[in-house]
């Protein structure tokens, strides 16, 4: 899928220089779901998940902890890790799971590292291509629940650290968010990605055929129902109006509706860019609708009832 880039602060935060605290004895698993690093099991791309979720991944910060992280199963004591193996292999011995996280990195997560099901580890992909954190979906779709089961890392290195999480049409998520799942005719589809940014909490959808037809769907004001119109409608020809506004005086501003533009066909979807101005006497700022060329007259009639009694101006 396309780079995702957003905004961040170009000075690197530091991590904090006190070591977590963990507990003495081995981390405990059930011994019924451990799969145990040495039996490599195919990945796949598609859903083949983990499906009882019995714990989370763990990260372990091996820059200020790096003698007192990850544990022996063998002897129970702590093993000394300075730096990745050349090789990128899990020794046998180390008290690690699929999925956890293996940190090096001083400042931005770029020397970070997935534990593949395979006992492999897998370098941070960053798609922001900022040093950020990407959790690919290599390893996202082993798991029915990425979102839960990466939660622990994304409290210990910081959201503002992670750009993305990949995601498999049948993860939990789309329940979660949405409170229903994909029509099965779109999970079967294979030249669909899902990208959820934690951050911003912003799912990107993306036709991977052609990486310029991606939309971006705010959680707090998408249903499911949008997403599904929004790929049933990616193969036609699109096109775009670009709405400004500019209302000034307290009477004409308590007639503005509030959030997107309601009423838009099947497929359009409004986008607010640039920079936005709300006050009691002025609100001011613009929205790109976009949606297929066949409903444009629709759509422009959608929007001028959604500002009726208001001057706009749509390009």
């Amino acid at each position: 899928m396309p780079k995702v880039r957003r905004k961040r602060l170009t000075t690197a935060k530091k991590r904090p220089t006190t070591a977590r605290k963990r507990p003495t004895t081995g981390r405990k698993r059930p011994t019924t779901t451990r799969k145990r690093l040495n039996q490599p099991k195919k990945l796949s791309t598609k859903a083949t998940t983990i499906s009882n979720q019995p714990m989370k991944a763990v990260y372990f910060d091996l820059v200020n902890q790096p003698n007192a992280s990850i544990k022996s199963k063998s002897t129970g004591k702590f093993i000394q890790l300075s730096k990745p193996p050349k090789n990128l292999k899990v020794s046998d011995d180390w008290d690690v799971q699929p999925g956890d996280v293996l940190s090096w990195s001083e400042f931005r997560p770029t020397e970070t590292f997935f534990v593949t099901s395979e006992g492999t580890l897998l370098k941070n992909p960053d798609t922001s291509g900022s040093g950020y954190l990407t959790i690919p979906l290599a390893i996202t779709s082993q798991f029915s629940d990425a979102i839960d089961y990466f939660s622990s890392v994304l409290d210990s290195i910081g959201r503002n650290y992670v750009s993305s999480i990949e995601l498999t049409s049948n993860d939990s998520f789309f329940v979660k968010k949405f409170s229903k799942e994909l029509p099965k005719s779109i999970k079967n589809r294979t030249d669909i990605s899902y990208s959820f940014d934690p951050n911003d909490e912003v799912l990107y959808v993306t036709i991977e055929s052609n990486p310029n037809q991606s939309q971006q769907f705010q959680l707090e004001t998408t249903k499911i129902e949008d997403i599904i119109q929004w790929i049933s409608t990616s193969n036609e020809t699109k096109t775009k109006f670009i709405v400004k506004y500019n209302f000034e005086g307290k009477e004409t501003c308590s007639k503005v509706p509030c959030g997107i533009i309601m009423g838009l066909p099947p497929g359009w979807q409004s986008e607010q860019q640039g920079s936005l101005l709300v006050s009691e006497n002025k609100i001011q700022g613009e929205w790109k609708c976009e949606g297929p060329e066949k409903t444009k007259e629709k759509a422009q009639k959608a929007i001028e009832k959604h500002y009726k009694g208001l001057e706009i101006e749509i390009k």
